[in-house]
């Protein structure tokens, strides 16, 4: 006889089936047991990862993943992987891995870009600056650092073996001191890729250890750029701002840019060049010029530099971009290098100021801004001499001019409210919606 349920401490129970006999039916003996209760949310166990209570279930392919990545370092390939899973491994790897070896296996940019985020500082990640690719700006980054802690003393063949691992991603080649004075030469030969050189020969924090000799371009460092620039095919643009450059360390530096037909960018700004270092650069603006932008601001030009750059632009048919900021030109410098702009149709922009320009440039200058073939497009005159009387001059030529779009003409011995400064300012805003439609 099967057993009976004992409800003698319950309330009788209603069933719905099996009422009438002594045996309740199955589904009301199944309501009266109440639910176990877990410990656990169940929410909770499906968002654990079973693999990490219990390694038999992971999956194969990240057991293989995260045995490659820890042994990435010692022994790095990606030779038989999956596409699918090579993305996986580099999300993996640490960023501290040997450059050497990660510049020839690691080709992902979300890695680099990590790398970037982390190492460096946002002042120093401007991928637009570096081809817009994140593996170029970590190596250049990473040779500037290299370059600025190099000294005297250092095996160069040891910086050049770790160079030659990523060579293929460095475009530009810049520092900002350089305690050591390594062999250019012999750097950049290294550097099949090489198109801009951006250099400073200083020393950052130097603190009481100040030696005057620690500053600036030496002879050697002239000689040693001269014969990287000469020998260079693809290198376009220099930048030697700060350096200290007198007119010798330019004679020298010259001896590699005159034999070269890739500069197409020149700054020497911030220098010490004279007269005689502006005569050796006019040379670089003869017929068969391909320099198109030249940078000589806050240097020691006077009125004789003015007349040299001024005869050189009367040929020339490459230059768009001259600036002599911050120069000792003086009104009748301003003149004879505003005069060279007569016959000039490449000159596009301008900056003059700082120069002490008076009423003989402003006559110079409308003689320019009427040509028809004047291109010229923006001029920068702030910080001048000018007077009302120049400036009334330069509103009359300016209702002839149709390229001009923008001048400036701050801080000058004008009047506030001038009239003819407003005509001028209405006149660039009309040249510059005309050339916009």
């Amino acid at each position: 006889m099967p057993p009976t349920l004992d409800n003698s401490s319950d309330p009788q129970p209603t069933f719905s089936v099996g009422s009438t006999t002594s045996e309740p039916s199955l589904t009301d003996q199944v309501k009266r047991f109440k639910p176990r209760k877990f410990k656990e949310k169940r929410e909770t166990l499906l968002s654990k990862d079973p693999s990490q209570n219990n390694p038999s279930h992971e999956k194969l392919s990240l057991k293989c993943i995260k045995v490659i990545v820890s042994n990435f370092d010692k022994n790095p390939s990606h030779s038989g992987i999956p596409a699918s899973h090579v993305r996986e491994i580099t999300s993996r790897l640490p960023i501290n891995l040997d450059p050497k070896k990660s510049a020839v296996y690691v080709h992902d940019e979300s890695y680099w870009k990590r790398a970037c985020l982390q190492s460096l500082s946002p002042s120093e990640c401007q991928i637009v600056e570096h081809g817009l690719t994140w593996k170029q700006l970590f190596f250049e980054n990473h040779l500037q650092k290299r370059l600025e802690g190099f000294k005297d003393g250092d095996d160069i063949e040891v910086l050049l073996e770790e160079i030659e691992k990523f060579q293929d991603y460095i475009f530009c080649l810049r520092f900002r001191q350089m305690p050591g004075h390594i062999d250019l030469d012999r750097l950049t030969a290294s550097l099949p890729n090489l198109t801009k050189i951006d250099l400073q020969y200083n020393i950052n924090k130097i603190g009481m250890d100040f030696d005057r000799r620690l500053f600036g371009m030496k002879i050697s460092d002239a000689s040693c750029l001269a014969k990287s620039v000469k020998d260079s095919e693809n290198l376009t643009s220099i930048v030697l701002s700060g350096n200290l450059m007198d007119d010798d360390l330019l004679r020298m530096l010259m001896t590699g840019l005159y034999k070269s037909s890739t500069i197409t960018h020149l700054d020497v700004s911030h220098n010490k060049i004279t007269n005689h270092g502006v005569r050796l650069l006019a040379k670089l603006l003869g017929t068969k010029s391909v320099l198109t932008s030249l940078n000589v601001a806050d240097n020691q030009i006077h009125a004789e530099g003015g007349r040299y750059l001024g005869r050189a632009l009367r040929s020339n048919d490459s230059l768009s971009d001259l600036n002599m900021r911050l120069n000792r030109l003086t009104d009748e410098g301003g003149r004879m290098l505003l005069e060279g702009l007569r016959d000039n149709q490449s000159v596009t922009r301008l900056n003059v100021s700082g120069n002490s320009l008076g009423s003989e440039s402003t006559s110079a200058l409308s003689v320019v801004l009427r040509e028809q073939d004047s291109e010229l497009m923006i001029l920068d005159l702030s910080s001048n001499r000018l007077s009302d009387a120049d400036v009334q001059v330069l509103s009359a030529t300016m209702e002839r001019n149709d390229r001009l779009i923008s001048m400036d003409m701050r801080m000058n011995s004008t009047t506030d409210g001038n009239e003819d400064l407003e005509k001028i300012q209405e006149k660039l805003h009309y040249n510059e919606l005309n050339l916009r439609s």
